[in-house]
């Protein structure tokens, strides 16, 4: 009997010894789950997102023999090319809920965590979030759903809602490199639309430009959740001069711009060296009053109007001639800008050949 006894001690030591065991990994894996929730949530500390990012990391890359024992029976799969751009899929043998999403796939990518939504989470979430829409035709993501900073702070994350084919996510920006000092959002804004309107009417400094253009480059070179607040969609332009398409960027603002006393939002960029405001169908005679330009300066054939407004030596020996420009578009669509084009010191004519003749 004795030996029996030993036997049922034995027994019952491994069965108390395994539920010991079990508590721990079940405490972690409900912490872990929580953590995870609260990233989706972009509510998460640094420290949070930065362990998340690490366990799933080494989870997804490391040896599995050494992988969380709370995260054994989650299953990673790439999709895509293996690049910057792939993503990485989790599957969870729980679900979680995350602004009242319930899921059990969580996505990764350069962008960070995100989940699967359906169009009615997607309006649920925006309305309570008062998040603004940013849009653009020219890469993936289309569409864009962030909040507003609050007092310009951009180094934490914020909700974000992306477009994703027929689909939606969920997930957070990506918080900005911290800096020394933080501009106000609003007086960064004001500081934006000042530069933006005095190139557009041809009066902007060396400085300006150069902020002018890094901002352009910001909205080019980034996805959705790196644009300037005030950015909110960009696209390919479609006006045309006399049957000629006139090669542009469409730029949508938050906040109307005033050129030469009208409001507008939409500003275009072209490759060729204009810089214009869509002023919409507004009387032509108007803006070409506000801008100096006559009869005299219509090009032959369309309703083109162009002057030279400033030049100025650049450091290779150039010079950079500034024109004032305005034209009527073949649907109405009156568009005012700057032309910017160089020349050598020496010649007499600057180049031309901006806007279609």
């Amino acid at each position: 009997m004795f030996p029996r006894t030993i036997h049922a001690c034995t027994l019952m030591l491994v069965a108390c010894s395994g539920l010991a065991d079990a508590k721990p990994v079940e405490a972690d894996a409900l912490r872990f789950q929580q953590d995870l929730i609260a990233v989706l949530e972009c509510r998460a500390s640094a420290d949070t997102r930065q362990s998340i990012a690490s366990t799933l990391r080494t989870a997804r890359y490391g040896d599995p023999a050494g992988r969380p024992l709370h995260l054994l029976d989650w299953h990673f799969e790439q999709a895509g090319d293996a690049d910057a751009a792939s993503v990485t899929v989790i599957d969870m043998p729980v679900p979680l809920i995350a602004q009242g999403v319930r899921t059990q796939r969580v996505f990764a990518d350069a962008q960070g965590l995100s989940i699967v939504i359906d169009a009615a989470a997607r309006d649920r979430i925006v309305a309570r979030h008062g998040l603004q829409l940013q849009s653009s035709t020219l890469r993936e993501p289309f569409r864009v759903w962030t909040t507003r900073p609050v007092d310009g702070n951009t180094s934490a994350p914020s909700i974000m809602v992306s477009s994703d084919g027929d689909g939606y996510r969920l997930g957070c920006t990506a918080p900005a490199a911290s800096t020394q000092e933080t501009v106000p959002l609003d007086r960064q804004q004001r500081a934006d639309a000042n530069d933006l309107t005095a190139a557009i009417e041809c009066r902007a400094d060396d400085a300006a430009l150069r902020r002018v253009a890094r901002l352009l480059q910001q909205v080019m070179e980034q996805p959705q959740g790196g644009w300037p607040d005030q950015i909110r969609a960009v696209s390919a332009s479609s006006h045309a001069i006399k049957g000629t398409v006139l090669p542009a960027f469409q730029i949508e603002l938050q906040t109307p711009l005033q050129i030469q006393g009208i409001a507008t939002d939409k500003v275009l960029v072209a490759p060729a060296g204009l810089f214009a405001a869509d002023l919409g169908r507004t009387n032509v005679a108007g803006v070409l009053l506000d801008a100096g330009l006559t009869t005299a300066h219509q090009q032959a054939g369309v309703q083109v109007w162009q002057r030279e407004a400033s030049r100025s030596g650049l450091p290779s020996g150039s010079v950079r001639i500034n024109e004032r420009v305005v034209a009527r578009a073949d649907d109405g669509t009156v568009l005012t800008g700057c032309s910017s084009s160089q020349m050598r010191a020496a010649a007499s004519d600057p180049q031309s050949a901006n806007i279609p003749h």
